[in-house]
């Protein structure tokens, strides 16, 4: 242990530092340390938003039941010495939030099956502890603590500060690739004689508006569906003998966290940008032919609207899965203009889309890099491991 003397206005404060011996990692589970970690992470996630908004939004979106029974839980780095009844709350030196969610695994020996997985978020050190190896020290820890939870199939999160930080720990980095598409950019008829039809006409004629009385259908629905395509990949022969080591792993689209998305947009577009109006009624569309649909987040303080989920029906024929997925992007550019967003953005998507759009697919290096751990079966080479449906429904930020 040192103890750091430094000036601070209006007084001298000091600052005690830990050696990674004299500290754990615990749950936080008194409201008094839970509001501490927000407000410690608001300088690194909420930047021009005050502080009761702030600790509001939290507050709104750790109520939501993607949040609640035990899912999420926070987790602190602090000295052993710590005492949670009485908590020098200064002392908290790094934190961290998990969320228990489904997913599915599928491999040649094993099958799907259907398993606990953990994604994690809002990982902050406060600025005075930065530079100790807390930060790294507590995701070291948090690793061997999931490992420890025999519940718990695969880990996963979304890299901030590129792929080396949690790579080295045990999340490897996955696909992480986008296609932007300007709100304002027509990209033309989506059938053969539509030259003067408009994207309202489209959007009628073929799809109809996801409401929130439609997700649990749906994801249900969309559930049923990976499974089904992930037995398909298990039914196929191998293409090469390696190819029999591979593991596909998924998180399980479900209703609760596209709540949990709609409620983030909810709050900023009523508490922070203050929007009249402020109420968001449409989460996507769907194909009222086929099984083909997308969902959206419409994300005000990055000006996007974000496709969560993207779903053609392979059974349709391909020139009709064209003009649905054309019809699918306007839908997306119309509710995008509808909010004075400027762009229309789609997760890793396939390259007909990019093909059909005639758009390029962007590499994103260094920030919201899909990272994901075996920790069942750590010796498992990452390189074998696939993630499936790696779309944006599984994110998780809060109001940065």
């Amino acid at each position: 242990m040192a103890t750091i003397h430094y000036a601070q206005r209006p007084q001298y404060m000091t600052l005690t530092l830990f050696s990674h011996d004299e500290v754990h990692l615990i749950r936080a589970t008194t409201p008094e340390i839970i509001r501490r970690t927000w407000t410690n992470n608001k300088v690194g996630f909420g930047r021009g938003i005050d502080l009761d908004t702030w600790l509001a939004g939290n507050d709104t979106l750790h109520s939501q039941d993607f949040s609640v029974q035990g899912r999420n839980k926070i987790w602190i780095l602090v000295p052993k010495s710590f005492n949670i009844q009485q908590p020098d709350l200064d002392l908290i030196l790094s934190s961290v939030e998990t969320y228990e969610r489904p997913g599915l695994i599928a491999s040649k020996d094993q099958g799907v099956r259907d398993v606990a997985t953990m994604s994690i978020a809002s990982v902050f050190t406060p600025e005075r502890y930065r530079g100790q190896g807390y930060a790294s020290l507590m995701m070291r820890l948090l690793w061997k603590t999931i490992k420890q939870m025999d519940h718990i199939s695969f880990t996963f999160l979304y890299s901030a500060v590129g792929p080396t930080f949690y790579g080295r720990i045990g999340w490897a980095p996955k696909r992480s690739e986008e296609i932007l598409i300007p709100a304002n950019h027509f990209f033309g008829p989506v059938t053969s004689d539509a030259a003067t039809t408009t994207a309202t006409t489209i959007r009628q004629a073929t799809l109809e508006d996801v409401k929130d009385q439609d997700l649990t259908e749906l994801m249900n629905w969309d559930a049923t569906l990976l499974r089904q395509s992930m037995k398909s990949w298990l039914n196929k022969p191998a293409a090469t003998p390696s190819a029999n080591n591979r593991v596909l792993t998924a998180v399980l689209p479900e209703p609760n966290c596209i709540k949990w998305l709609l409620a983030r947009s909810r709050f900023m577009a009523r508490h922070i940008l203050k929007l009249d109006p402020c109420e968001i009624t449409v989460l996507g569309v769907k194909d009222t032919q086929s099984d083909s649909f997308v969902l959206w987040h419409h994300d005000f303080i990055e000006d996007r609207l974000v496709v969560t989920r993207w779903c053609l029906d392979s059974k349709t024929e391909e020139g009709q899965r064209d003009m649905i997925a054309r019809a699918m992007v306007q839908a997306a550019q119309m509710e995008a203009q509808r909010w004075n967003l400027s762009t229309v953005v789609v997760w890793n998507p396939g390259q007909s889309l990019a093909d059909l759009l005639e758009l390029g697919i962007r590499q994103r290096y260094e920030k919201a890099i899909p990272s994901l751990g075996l920790v069942s079966s750590p010796e498992t080479d990452p390189e074998n491991v696939e993630w499936i449906m790696n779309e944006k429904y599984a994110w998780k930020v809060f109001l940065s």
